[in-house]
């Protein structure tokens, strides 16, 4: 019995940290956030294109007109307990374009994985379509791991050269993890709205199965050549976000990006870029 209750005691500050984070955020490790390079304008991202799109609606990748590779990490809520790192390559090919993602969250008693790859197809110069298949892997210290499939697809569209709509479903059918547990749907739909080429404005519409609808905001500004900023607000969570990219040349970029929340505090997060 004093064993059983040493064994709770262990695990009652991950189940705490996993209740609070659940019930304010949908998002876990198996939905790539994409670190800094989407945090700092809410993540509102399903509308937009490039290489970071293969976190967010795999048919924006179509933009990548060679090969990018990305790495993200993120604490979010400044929990370490909470850290997400991700890694992407992309590479275009005449019959479409291609990918792979992977990431992590969590911590050595409780950890999130995800495997993932993508292809992108432009069906027509005004549409693109996208899609991934995922692997994705529970580990519980002491208690074992489970491995899920799934998937997930988006698609894309430039209605004209300032609207551009998005919309992405990740795992659409019933995946199973217990008796007890699943991976909700979720469905995210958006636009981008460019009145100028230094400007974009974002805005997104999130809904999972089992949480609460999320309105996203965002902004990207490209003050000078080299340097963009970003902002963004999630209405439904009342986090309020920050960013600037560094365009150290054509091919590479670091992001850095804050997320606050009046309730659990910062999400700080970075991302280095290469692309071309």
């Amino acid at each position: 019995m004093i064993s059983g209750f040493v064994h709770i005691r262990f695990y009652l500050p991950v189940i705490l940290i996993l209740i609070i984070f659940s019930n304010i955020n949908a998002q876990t490790g198996f939905s790539s956030s994409g670190g800094a390079n989407w945090l700092g304008m809410a993540r509102a991202g399903v509308a937009h294109t490039g290489a970071a799109s293969i976190y967010l609606n795999q048919a924006g990748m179509t933009s990548v007109h060679d090969m990018a590779f990305d790495i993200s990490a993120e604490r979010r809520f400044n929990l370490s307990e909470l850290t997400q790192v991700s890694l992407a390559a992309i590479k275009s090919f005449r019959f479409g374009t291609v990918g792979l993602v992977a990431s992590s969250f969590g911590f050595d008693q409780y950890n999130e994985q995800k495997i993932g790859f993508a292809y992108a197809r432009r069906l027509s110069g005004n549409i693109s379509i996208g899609g991934q298949f995922d692997l994705l892997r529970y580990n519980i210290d002491n208690i074992g791991s489970k491995n899920v499939f799934s998937f997930e697809t988006g698609m894309i569209a430039h209605i004209n050269k300032q609207i551009t709509v998005g919309a992405h479903i990740f795992s659409p059918v019933h995946v199973k993890i217990n008796d007890i547990d699943k991976i909700s749907a979720r469905f995210r739909t958006g636009l981008k709205y460019s009145p100028s080429n230094k400007v974009f404005l974002l805005a997104e519409v999130d809904k999972s199965i089992d949480q609460d609808m999320e309105l996203r905001f965002g902004i990207s500004y490209i003050p000078i050549k080299t340097l963009t900023l970003m902002t963004g607000v999630n209405t439904t969570l009342s986090s309020f976000h920050f960013g600037l990219q560094l365009h150290f040349s054509d091919h590479y970029s670091i992001a850095t990006a804050l997320g606050t929340n009046h309730i659990l505090g910062n999400s700080p997060s970075i991302s280095l870029q290469y692309q071309q």
